[in-house]
């Protein structure tokens, strides 16, 4: 990540104490990515004076808002201190591998994804998504590139959903779900996920895993309909809205 975006560093005699990016994307929002020394008393006045030179740079590029995920109470100190506002939760959703799922019948073609299928995954994507959860092109062709699966779902040769997995710790991810707002509802989403789940069948992985946000009550209810278990919250959802 450093390698691609700008990033203020804090210096306190001479050691690192604290890191704040906010990488511009393709849209009105950005996320805040953040890292403070384990000394971290120290570093709070330092982390503000970044957050508000950071700041005055968003509003001159018209950032309208910024989002931040929190695991931890240092960051939630932070955040708070700067007038973040608490909006939601990160939830977690595991499948233990057992028998698999039926799967219903679906107007789509699941196949393999390539880099030629970035175009319309974008704007899958852009369509699937608001503002703040789409994903920038240049965010979604490295997470097409670092997938160590993925698929796209075809409609009449067109892609209206795709699915990327990654494999953390042994554990197939889900990292990446979306389908066109005009074919949801449509077994798509669910055929994506099953064939995923056919593709590690016979592969000795304990567990497959998701996140979703708490309140996304269609993602859980398709996970939970596949034998997901709702395992617990991973992370709180800040924003600062500029507007207010």
């Amino acid at each position: 990540m450093l390698k691609h975006y700008p990033c203020h560093v804090g210096i306190d005699d001479e050691e690192i104490v604290g890191v704040l990016s906010i990488p511009r994307e393709d849209t009105q929002f950005a996320w805040v990515r953040l890292a403070a020394s384990c000394n971290f008393k120290h570093s709070v006045d330092i982390m503000g004076l970044l957050w508000n030179r950071i700041k005055h740079t968003l509003q001159k590029q018209e950032i309208d808002c910024v989002g931040a995920l929190s695991t931890s109470d240092w960051s939630e100190t932070l955040l708070n201190s700067w007038n973040y506002k608490n909006i939601g939760e990160i939830v977690v959703l595991r499948r233990k591998h057992k028998s698999m799922p039926t799967n219903t019948q679906s107007l789509a073609k699941i196949r393999q994804a390539t880099h030629n299928d970035l175009s319309e995954i974008i704007s899958v994507d852009n369509d699937a998504f608001n503002t703040m959860w789409q994903h920038s092109s240049h965010m979604l062709k490295m997470a097409l590139q670092k997938a160590k699966y993925a698929t796209v779902a075809l409609v009449n040769n067109s892609c209206r959903g795709y699915l990327l997995a990654t494999m953390d710790t042994n554990v197939p991810f889900i990292a990446r779900l979306a389908v066109s707002p005009e074919y949801q509802q449509h077994g798509i989403g669910r055929a994506l996920i099953v064939n995923m789940l056919e593709h590690y069948r016979d592969a000795k992985y304990p567990v497959t895993e998701v996140v979703t946000q708490n309140d996304n009550c269609a993602s859980i209810s398709l996970y939970q309909s596949l034998d997901f278990q709702l395992i617990g919250q991973v992370a709180h959802i800040w924003t600062y809205n500029f507007n207010y």
